[in-house]
């Protein structure tokens, strides 16, 4: 076989494996991060072997999201940090490849569409398998998995399932109501950070729909009442699960604020988060590293500190990034969400693109304000590769298969 042939096979081949790899990973089925890592190596090689594969990236996001990546891998080495159990370094090498990940999608002409078409099917499978898993166990729904890893994974799924394709694939149509579909998973999940995503997306989709009531009425309104209550019944049969959790955190904060104890999952992450901030006063520019993180937080919040052990990290974004790489390392996190979203915003006519690119760096944020989301290889890969696939798209020349890209 020739290269050329070769490359024409992978012409066909690559779309279906990026679609089948979307799928897999809504599944936090391993096939998905071995599919999106063979699109990271071959990225990896045409950087070093064919420089001028660059014209089709995003240069300046992947560029940032390696600066970032670089710099959490170069000070873990510096510090001499073990490399056995060394979580950033682990993920910071899985944000490097996410970086690469543009270059390896050379061959697929839209990749944002095989994105979407997996997201759709992951989608319809999890709304099918969470109810059959929530009715097995009566338990919160993980798909054997951590629970909150996959809230997040649903979310980010769902939101890429959103994107436009055109409208091919007639069983699998475009519209934002694959967002919603979310809904079914997460709840059952009972990650209430995740939750979150709803009232996100619920205020962009009405910032774009209510000059459409203004102008087509009575009808319009009563039907998008009708969704509501609809939505709304939907939610009914799983209600009293989901205030349990919400009732449960809200007793945890009172119980701490009154004794100062932390014995639960909310007041331990306050009880964390107050020592954390303590720590990065006196370690602003740099951080303690990943490996000494949870020791020196835990000998700064006294009593609490059995309890803060028990976890591996602070199950905050920023605090998790800034002790482990300091303040640096949080200027350029924000640097490739900023990269990204600016990226997005400059190229994309479809109001459909702009709102699905703010919802995800959103509720990458929010649940991050209580999780450990860059601390996980399924939530860094679905956030970034999404990122990545986003921008690679509106790189084409009809990015979502709509009028020419708008250029720079």
């Amino acid at each position: 076989m020739t290269v050329k042939t070769l490359l024409l096979r992978r012409r066909r081949w690559d779309p279906m494996v990026l679609a089948v790899g979307m799928l897999c990973l809504s599944l936090l089925i391993s096939v998905g991060k071995i599919a999106f890592l063979f699109f990271s190596v071959c990225g990896l090689y045409l950087a070093l072997a064919r420089p001028r594969s660059w014209r089709g990236a995003p240069v300046v996001f992947t560029s940032t999201l390696a600066a970032w990546a670089i710099w959490q891998i170069g000070l873990s080495l510096v510090r001499g940090e073990s490399l056995d159990g060394n979580r950033v370094l682990s993920y910071a090498g899985l944000e490097f490849a996410c970086a690469l990940l543009p270059l390896g999608l050379g061959l697929v002409r839209h990749p944002a569409h095989a994105l979407a078409w997996g997201a759709r099917v992951g989608v319809i499978a999890l709304v099918i398998l969470a109810p059959i898993d929530y009715a097995m166990t009566g338990a919160r729904v993980g798909l054997g998995k951590n629970e909150a890893i996959f809230a997040f994974v649903v979310g980010a799924v769902a939101i890429a399932a959103r994107l436009p394709t055109g409208g091919r694939w007639r069983f699998l149509p475009d519209g934002r109501f694959w967002t919603y579909l979310g809904a079914v998973p997460i709840v059952l999940s009972g990650t209430r950070a995740a939750m979150l995503l709803f009232v996100v997306v619920a205020l962009l989709d009405l910032r774009r729909a209510l000059p459409r009531l203004r102008a087509t009425g009575r009808r319009a309104a009563i039907a998008l009442v009708a969704g509501i209550v609809a939505a709304m019944t939907a939610v009914v049969p799983v209600g009293g699960f989901l205030l349990d959790r919400i009732e449960s955190g809200i007793s945890e904060m009172e119980a701490y604020e009154a004794t100062g104890l932390a014995v639960g999952s909310v007041d331990t992450r306050m009880a964390m988060w107050s020592s954390a901030v303590r720590v990065l006063a006196e370690h602003p520019f740099i951080g303690v590293g990943g490996t000494a993180r949870m020791d020196l937080v835990a000998e700064e919040a006294g009593p609490n500190a059995r309890e803060i052990l028990r976890y591996q990290h602070l199950h905050n974004l920023v605090l998790d990034e800034a002790l482990s790489s300091g303040l640096v390392g949080v200027l350029l996190m924000s640097g490739a969400v900023v990269t990204f979203l600016s990226g997005a915003f400059r190229r994309a006519d479809d109001p459909v693109v702009r709102d699905a690119s703010v919802a995800l760096v959103a509720f990458t944020l929010v649940f991050g304000l209580f999780h450990g989301v860059l601390l996980n290889e399924w939530m860094v890969l679905v956030a970034f590769a999404s990122m990545a696939v986003i921008l690679t798209e509106l790189r084409r020349r009809r990015p979502f298969g709509g009028l020419p890209a708008v250029m720079p």
